[in-house]
């Protein structure tokens, strides 16, 4: 890091980047990248601080160091909460592609279920949670929220638009899936 870096902390740059606690995926991605090795370091740190119990039984234990830095503790609780978006959004375009062949097969039954079981393991495995995780919260529905564990003092808002075509395959494949059970018969009997 630049020593003009060590003036302002990686967490105190990442709020620097909140715009009334809203921010982009851009920046998100820009503030992922340019603290990348500090996150690196910080992980390798800690894992060269634990210590290693040998129990009765002989097998071995691994235990953190018992006094952690909170900064550390702050700043790791960001990153892997920002990563854990980020990975997400990986997925928007193919997202958007699936929306446009959902619009293409609609209206054919079989093709319909074909569109659900493609999309299965994304849909009722990877993001079935996501709408409750970023957006099932009281206080602002426009936006997607960004909750980390660590660092109870800032509340970090992602806009909606940068996600807006994860949500729209979501808000689809659940009503199809879960309210309609729009399923494969072949799916519908191990069910």
């Amino acid at each position: 890091m630049k020593s003009s870096d060590n003036l302002i902390s990686p967490i105190n740059q990442f709020i620097g980047l909140l715009n009334n606690n809203l921010t982009t995926i851009n920046k998100i991605e820009w503030w992922l990248l340019k603290f990348a090795q500090t996150y690196k370091e910080i992980v390798n740190f800690s894992k060269s601080n634990y210590f290693t119990i040998t129990l009765e039984d002989g097998s071995v234990v691994k235990l953190p160091p018992l006094e952690e830095s909170n900064h550390n503790k702050k700043f790791l609780g960001l990153y892997q909460a920002l990563e854990t978006i980020s990975e997400f959004h990986r997925d928007e375009e193919y997202f958007k592609k699936e929306l446009i062949n959902y619009y293409q097969v609609k209206n054919s039954a079989i093709d319909l279920k074909n569109w659900v079981l493609k999309n299965e393991k994304l849909g009722a495995v990877k993001y079935v949670c996501f709408l409750i995780d970023y957006l099932n919260y009281s206080k602002n529905t426009e936006h997607l929220k960004v909750y980390v564990y660590t660092i109870k003092e800032i509340e970090i808002y992602i806009h909606r638009k940068d996600f807006e075509n994860i949500i729209k395959f979501i808000e689809i494949f659940d009503k199809l899936y879960w309210k309609q059970k729009n399923l494969p018969d072949s799916i519908k009997k191990h069910k």
